[in-house]
């Protein structure tokens, strides 16, 4: 299927939910509030952002169709070459805006690696911070994402099977597990953990406001079976051209803007300070948000050149490696 302005404009609202919630926190506006069924759906507008990111990794899954089990691994490769190399480039800039951060808002310089040399140089590289109970740590608290959305893909296969031959009763069944799986853990955290006296009180007082500590059922993986699924039933059940069915102008910019989407994601949110510091300097806050998207787009599109930069470089050095082993 070729390029689709409906899913280019579908990942443009998202990052744009996500950028609304995050200045909303930062600035203490309403529009970062929080609002759902508390300890089920308790989200911000970000928070459905990442709903709609999820739903549209789903369609673009189901989109893919069925992957033999014998293609596996290569299936897991692309999806590793699609999400690590932009989320690695992101590492290095999220540390630099978290050190800025306190130099600039506070004057002192935060212990680079606060949970240990090992534990945040293991949980950056990975991205999978969240399953240590440390969220999206404490560089980039957002890329809790890439924990998740990587646990999804590697379930792909088998909800695409599952989806394409019992459509509507496997996605009523992938409902129930979501929404039994987001009970829970809104209740009592993550399943099979000892846990003690003093985590239970802390769990419940985070459980009055509307989720429990570390948010599991964010990140949890069968806390959002349902979204993902969702985005494959849609891919299977509508023709291909539904999806084909939007017509916009200026569809060069918003194809552009939605390949930002993925890498503004990345590098927003360390860098959220700029707001409060260009407010300090006496501009307008409409202003001041103005000028911080400025530079995140510009960032964002630094990062999306520097990846594929990379990745041609390493495709050209494959290929004459194959060439020599050849000859």
């Amino acid at each position: 299927m070729g390029r689709s302005l409906l899913l280019d404009s579908l990942r443009i609202l998202a990052i744009a939910l996500v950028l609304i919630a995050h200045t909303g926190q930062l600035l203490g506006h309403e529009s970062g509030a929080f609002f759902g069924w508390k300890n089920i759906y308790f989200v911000s507008l970000g928070g459905v952002g990442v709903t709609l990111f999820l739903v549209l990794s789903g369609v673009l899954a189901g989109l893919a169709r069925p992957v033999p089990l014998k293609g596996y691994a290569a299936y897991l490769f692309k999806k590793i070459q699609r999400i690590y190399p932009l989320y690695w480039i992101s590492i290095p800039l999220a540390m630099f805006g978290y050190a800025l951060s306190d130099g600039l808002l506070q004057g002192d310089m935060p212990d680079l690696f606060p949970n240990g040399v090992a534990v945040d140089l293991v949980g950056s590289l990975t991205g999978f911070y969240a399953w240590w109970g440390l969220w999206g740590g404490p560089y980039n608290p957002p890329s809790w994402y890439i924990s998740l959305i990587m646990s999804l893909y590697m379930l792909a296969p088998a909800l695409v099977y599952l989806l394409n031959r019992w459509a509507l009763p496997a996605l009523l069944i992938l409902f129930c597990v979501s929404l039994a799986s987001r009970w829970y853990v809104g209740q009592w955290g993550l399943p099979f953990l000892d846990i003690s006296v003093l985590e239970q009180v802390e769990g419940w007082l985070y459980r009055q406001y509307g989720f429990m500590p570390g948010r599991p059922g964010d990140w949890f993986p069968p806390c959002r079976l349902f979204e993902f699924g969702l985005g494959i039933y849609l891919a299977l059940m509508l023709p291909p051209t539904a999806w084909q069915s939007l017509k916009l102008p200026l569809t060069g910019l918003v194809r552009k803007l939605s390949d930002l989407s993925f890498p503004l994601f990345l590098v927003h949110y360390p860098f959220l300070f700029l707001v409060e510091t260009f407010r300090d300097t006496g501009i307008t806050v409409s202003l001041a948000i103005s000028l911080y998207l400025g530079l995140m787009l510009l960032l964002a599109d630094y990062c999306s050149r520097l990846e594929s930069w990379l990745l041609r470089k390493l495709r050209k050095k494959k290929r004459a490696q194959d060439v020599h082993a050849e000859t």
